[in-house]
């Protein structure tokens, strides 16, 4: 290779069965690496681009990095859609296609149980949202207005235990709700819910949970709409998204370059 020419390294989308490799729809970009039993989803990257100093810089720029975590997660769907895929998260660069088999060996029976515990399944996302105005009009009334300094410190008691049986409220439906989708679940887990900076909503996110369920199974669907319409007259509502390759319930594997 000359001085000039660009450097490449291999981008790791996941690793599948090397049984399922023959199901999958080979992508001309897509490059498939073999290691015993196991076959991880491949593209040749510039190091330009996914060099290590390059990357850190590159994960700041937010439209980079939203463009490039969907065609991530586009291949990920594409894979889970046809195999079973233990996603690797965004940005694992191994140098060469030997780097990539060591990984997959080292790391071969936490790979190979991830795919047992996933196997015909899928995950899906359910988030459960709050509206805090129209869940404390649900609650209870507002109190009068405090006319004199005893009234004043009354009524900021009064606003203290209203705001503490809204926060009793809200975390006895996210209870509620998440055992319930439990139920009908392989598993389930919950994430830490995420601000309204990176929502761009006006309601608090209760719960963001993720369950693993079997392919084609609606009964999580099914009941997150019950859950939305029982709840909705009290200021939350519910929805669900997916089907998504199980990010949840895999170990986060994989490495930088």
């Amino acid at each position: 290779m000359s001085a000039s020419a660009t450097q490449t390294a291999l981008y790791v989308y996941g690793v599948v069965a090397l049984r399922d490799v023959p199901s999958l729809e080979q992508d001309p970009a897509v490059e498939i690496v073999q290691e015993d039993a196991l076959a991880a989803i491949t593209r040749v990257v510039s190091l330009d681009e996914y060099g290590e100093d390059t990357l850190r810089e590159n994960l700041n720029d937010r439209e980079w990095l939203e463009e490039n975590a969907r065609a991530h997660e586009d291949v990920l769907l594409a894979v889970a859609a046809v195999a079973d895929v233990v996603p690797f998260r965004f940005g694992t660069i191994c140098r060469t296609a030997d780097d990539v088999r060591a990984l997959l060996a080292e790391q071969r029976d936490a790979l190979t149980a991830g795919l047992e515990r996933i196997r015909g399944c899928v995950e899906l996302g359910v988030k459960l949202w709050a509206d805090r105005d129209r869940v404390e009009a649900a609650l209870a009334p507002q109190e009068p207005a405090a006319e004199s300094g005893r009234a004043y410190l009354e009524a900021r008691r009064n606003e203290q235990r209203r705001a503490a049986d809204i926060q009793a409220m809200c975390n006895e439906v996210a209870r509620g709700a998440y055992d319930r989708l439990l139920r009908l679940a392989v598993a389930g887990v919950v994430n830490r819910p995420q601000p309204r900076e990176l929502t761009g909503r006006t309601e608090d996110m209760l719960l963001n949970a993720a369950f693993l369920v079997t392919a084609g199974d609606r009964s999580i669907a099914e009941e997150v709409e019950r859950l939305d319409r029982e709840l909705r007259d009290l200021g939350f509502s519910v929805e669900v998204t997916g089907p998504w390759p199980a990010h949840n319930f895999v170990a986060a594997e994989g490495e930088a370059e």
